[in-house]
């Protein structure tokens, strides 16, 4: 049975998600990190203050203002990762200080990222929660070498412009400590930041003279080689990583076994632009610590893509795709909180690329298609195939995500109102999922078109609920059926009061509305028990089970899939 509630209302109604979300400090924001665009939820400057809009609109802008060995930056979590996302996404989490227009503070900062089709992050889905105001004598102890990614970048430059000339090759390597995550979570950060400090001093016993040793974003070091030949680099790198691993560094906490990882890269076989280097090494540390190998990792010059940025290339690509059949649909289970029976499974697009056997990344294709105008037809197209699956299989019950771009095509809705027409019992095995961003640009629009989806018989789900976007007069104004509560709250229940405090919230919420809750983003057996305590009715995350692709050619497949 769930717990009784604990949460005061107001006027015979729970607060709106937004006041308590900046009541307690947290923003939740997206990062399209291939183009650096950062977006934040509605309650960003309440939370964060006055920032410059360049800090609040570009994601290495803002990582700016992490205070220089604080903590890895957001930037340096995700490409610091040794994970692969196989399709949902990666956990990243990090802590570090901010300065926030002269506030200093300590913020936790959490999320996912979604990898592209080159495997590396392509977009990031997270929670920015700040803590307690920063010491200055815990700022002041952060050490004397440390510098932050712009003062980094100008060394490089420097060392370029003062070595190339002469002919003196220089070499960028990145080290960072493996697994530092594991590392917290075990010894606590004081232990960590101990860790840190004795890797440090380990590196510069046996960095040369001649050579620099620069420590940023926490736990990594920029290690300039000049002079050293490409065939040395490896010889080089073995001295940092040997020294590292020499013996176990001891802790207030206990006794660390600490290996690092890695990436090189070489001017001027890569070009004399400090911020292209600086990237290489990053991106070849970011393949060490994926492959877990204990030699370095040297970046090596990229051949250029044909297709890359090419907007006409990717319109022949996309629209090839759609005639050739090569959209598909992977089906993810949705199960009861209680009995963990499936309940529905989402929907969830995936298109070929021809005679490859790969398959686009939904993390670069959905916003390339919403900002090429594309974004309709594959809506359409997965609308049909939905239809397809479900008249194939009568138990099958389906949700189906629609871009905010197509529910204002009059001719997706005219086609959704066709299909269920010609299919009127299939339409009540149909969810409909929009974001909680798509219905507050006309709310009284966008609950007139939910009106329509409804009365053909389909349910309606708001998906990525949390942010604060929708006001509570608004969500009573829309046929809503189904809240799915953000991941990025749900992710770090084990770890957060405050994320504990406010799931709870949008649960209360939801039954005060008398709507159904899916939690998104369940990992782990502790996150299930607390959201089946609070009354949360539906899971869906690693937990319960993963997408698989369903291939037209196979309805046995997706009958199993259907449970």
């Amino acid at each position: 049975m769930p717990t009784p509630s604990i949460f005061s209302f107001q006027n015979g109604g729970p607060v709106d998600p937004r006041s308590i979300l900046s009541s307690i400090g947290e923003v939740v924001y997206g990062w399209d990190v291939q183009s650096d665009a950062l977006t934040w939820g509605p309650n960003a400057r309440e939370v964060l203050g006055p920032l410059p809009d360049r800090a609040l609109a570009r994601g290495l802008a803002f990582a700016g203002l992490v205070e220089p060995g604080s903590g890895p930056s957001r930037y340096d979590a995700i490409f610091g990762s040794s994970e692969h996302d196989d399709g949902d996404g990666v956990i990243y989490r990090t802590r570090y200080a901010i300065d926030l227009a002269g506030r200093k503070m300590w913020a936790e900062d959490t999320g996912r990222w979604f990898a592209g089709s080159d495997g590396r992050p392509a977009r990031a889905r997270g929670v920015l929660r700040l803590e307690r105001s920063a010491k200055p004598e815990e700022l002041e102890r952060l050490g004397n070498e440390l510098c932050d990614r712009p003062a980094l970048l100008e060394r490089i430059d420097s060392a370029l412009k003062e070595h190339l000339p002469a002919e003196r090759p220089v070499v960028v390597l990145v080290a960072a400590i493996d697994e530092l995550a594991r590392l917290n979570d075990d010894f606590g950060h004081e232990a960590t930041d101990e860790i840190i400090s004795t890797v440090h001093e380990r590196l510069r016993a046996v960095t040369r003279r001649r050579d620099h040793l620069v420590r940023y974003a926490g736990n990594s070091f920029a290690i300039l080689l000049v002079g050293c030949p490409q065939d040395q680099i490896e010889s080089a790198a073995q001295r940092f990583i040997k020294i590292v691993a020499q013996s176990a560094i001891e802790t207030a906490r206990g006794i660390a076994l600490v290996r690092l990882r890695v990436g090189a890269a070489s001017a001027p076989e890569l070009g004399n632009h400090a911020g292209s280097l600086l990237g290489a090494a990053e991106g070849a540390l970011a393949s060490a610590r994926a492959g877990s190998v204990d030699t370095a990792v040297t970046a090596k010059p990229r051949p250029r893509r044909e297709t890359a940025g090419d907007p006409v290339g990717f319109d022949v690509q996309a629209l090839a795709a759609l005639n050739e059949r090569r959209v598909h649909l992977a089906l993810q289970p949705i199960v009861r909180t209680v009995s963990r029976e499936p309940a529905f499974h989402e929907a969830l697009l995936r298109v070929g690329q021809g005679q490859s056997g790969l398959y686009f990344a939904s993390a670069e294709l959905i916003p390339m298609l919403e900002r090429r105008g594309l974004v309709r037809l594959f809506d359409h197209r997965v609308l049909e195939l939905a239809m397809e699956m479900m008249d194939e299989d009568p138990d099958l019950v389906l949700s189906v995500n629609v871009s905010p771009r197509s529910l204002a095509d009059p001719e997706w809705l005219d086609a959704f109102i066709a299909c269920t027409d010609a299919g009127a019992s299939k339409a009540s095995r149909l969810i409909v999922e929009v974001t909680e961003t798509a219905t507050i640009e006309n709310p009284a629009r966008m609950a007139k078109l939910l009106g329509r989806i409804k009365r053909q018989g389909a349910r309606i789900a708001i998906d990525d609920f949390g942010a604060g976007h929708t006001s509570l007069r608004h969500l009573r104004a829309f046929p809503i059926d189904i809240l799915k509560i953000d991941g990025a709250f749900t992710q770090n229940l084990r770890r957060s009061t405050d994320d504990r405090f406010y799931v709870r919230t949008l649960v209360d919420l939801a039954g005060h509305l008398g709507v159904e809750t899916v939690a998104e983003w369940v990992d782990d057996e502790m996150q299930a028990a607390m959201l089946r305590d609070w009354g949360v009715t539906y899971l869906q995350g690693h937990l319960v089970g993963r997408a698989e692709l369903q291939a037209p050619s196979q309805p046995a497949l997706r009958k199993r899939a259907a449970g």
